[in-house]
């Protein structure tokens, strides 16, 4: 009996090893991780990251199927949009891609600890949301305003105007993700005013309507190719492509917060 006993200790150590080295083989680099989660790594409890699917490809692919087709309506091509950039043909891609997957990806980063994704996500999950709705009777948003359409443009282009604030702000913390995060941040910072100035055109009945509105139509379908482009990296990563596709890793650029206090620590 104790021979039995001491002889499944080593066993159990050896065990407690082959996990330990599994998990140093799972674990991602820092540029590894920040490509597959858009944020550099934090400090987190538990090892959920090893448990759990990633869901940064989720959001993201939601964000696709209701971005893209959005940005060809509103420039008009092959017809869409009708010539005068009514969008309002995707209405259930902006409710069931838009806003429900991107909350649904929100919210496993969350889970995951991942704060900056999970924040980008939820918000534009409720901007993808709350466009659907503004396009939707039942909601009222457009009739509310009765015979002062007017009135709903330039109120409608106070919201877009706020989003573009809030993109230049994610596209500032985003120096510390990758390229191709900081491009379609920065596009979107020139897309959302774009729109509300053709917002504001409509309700003034003035020409640069169309125009303004094309203009910022093309910086989102540029943020659109560039997002193709990251999600399908993702997508490789998933499956363990043999191809790798690089997005400009930026997670070493511009040093942490966190990594200059132990830079001093250790001059210290």
């Amino acid at each position: 009996m104790a021979n039995g006993h001491h002889d499944s200790i080593p066993v159990k150590e050896a065990d407690m090893d082959n996990i330990e080295h599994m998990e140093n083989i799972l674990k991602p680099t820092p540029s590894h991780f920040e490509k597959l989660y858009l944020a550099p790594e934090q400090a987190v409890a538990g090892k959920l990251r090893l448990t759990f699917a990633n869901p940064t490809p989720i959001a993201l692919g939601g964000f696709l199927l209701a971005n893209t087709p959005a940005t060809i309506m509103l420039m008009g091509w092959h017809g869409a949009g009708a010539g005068v950039g009514n969008a309002s043909a995707d209405t259930g891609a902006y409710f069931f891609c838009g806003a429900i997957l991107l909350y649904f990806g929100a919210v496993g980063e969350w889970i995951l600890g991942n704060t900056y994704p999970a924040t980008v996500f939820f918000t534009f999950g409720g901007f993808w949301g709350t466009f659907g709705a503004t396009l939707t009777p039942f909601f009222n948003a457009v009739n509310g305003y009765g015979n002062d359409p007017a009135g709903f443009y330039n109120s409608f282009a106070m919201f877009l105007i706020f989003m573009a604030v809030l993109c230049l702000l994610y596209a500032i913390a985003a120096l510390r993700t990758n390229i191709c995060l900081v491009i379609i941040l920065v596009c979107f910072t020139v897309t959302f005013p774009c729109l509300a100035a053709s917002y504001f055109y409509t309700a003034d009945g003035l020409g640069p309507a169309t125009a303004t509105r094309v203009v910022g139509a093309a910086f989102a379908f540029v943020a659109s190719m560039v997002a193709w482009y990251l999600w399908f990296s993702m997508v490789l990563e998933s499956v363990d492509f043999p191809l790798t596709l690089p997005v400009g890793d930026l997670s070493g650029f511009i040093k942490g917060k966190s990594d200059k206090l132990k830079q001093a620590e250790h001059m210290a």
